[in-house]
């Protein structure tokens, strides 16, 4: 295949799949609460198909692979785990958030000792190190405090992130379309 014929149908499929993810982009933002529910969903498919694929595992292995294999349970978690999500993707989705928060938290208070290190080295940057670590502590005390308002908020801005590049993409794929021409 010449490079000519290659560079046309790759564009084409790229618009494709320009689209649909821009179509998806629109979704996450107008549609925030949706999204998550659905990606939540997806996970728990996930972890059940997951799940049963290590309790299929484990009962077609050998006796000695058994004996010291953890497959089962990892199995039986997963597909707990699956159920409980696909059945409640709401509630488990409002644990995201304050995990998200805490591990902020925790990395930027870190960060705040960083700072403090490089400010004692005598490093120039370690205002902005700190101003940082403060950014990302007011951050995380946020999301801690308003989880469900602050998920939504990103997945709105993933979205207006996805559709921007998707617009690109589109415009690059016509671009070189067109130079092809």
């Amino acid at each position: 295949m010449n490079m000519e014929r290659y560079l046309r149908k790759y564009g084409g499929i790229s618009i494709i799949l320009s689209m649909i993810l821009a179509i998806l982009a629109l979704f996450l933002i107008f549609r925030p609460e949706a999204s998550i529910t659905i990606v939540m969903r997806i996970i728990a498919i996930i972890l059940l198909i997951t799940g049963i694929v290590h309790v299929i595992s484990y009962f077609s292995s050998s006796k000695e692979f058994k004996s010291i294999s953890i497959e089962l349970i990892e199995g039986i978690i997963s597909i707990i785990l699956g159920i409980i999500i696909f059945v409640n993707p709401i509630a488990i989705t409002s644990l995201l958030p304050i995990i998200i928060g805490c591990w902020i938290l925790i990395q930027s208070i870190f960060r705040m000792q960083i700072a403090f290190n490089l400010k004692a080295a005598d490093s120039s940057n370690w205002k902005v190190v700190l101003l940082l670590s403060i950014l990302n502590l007011i951050l995380g005390i946020v999301i801690l405090f308003n989880p469900f308002a602050s998920l939504v908020a990103i997945t709105t801005i993933c979205g207006i992130m996805l559709l921007v590049t998707e617009i690109i993409n589109i415009v690059e794929s016509i671009s070189i379309m067109l130079k092809l021409n």
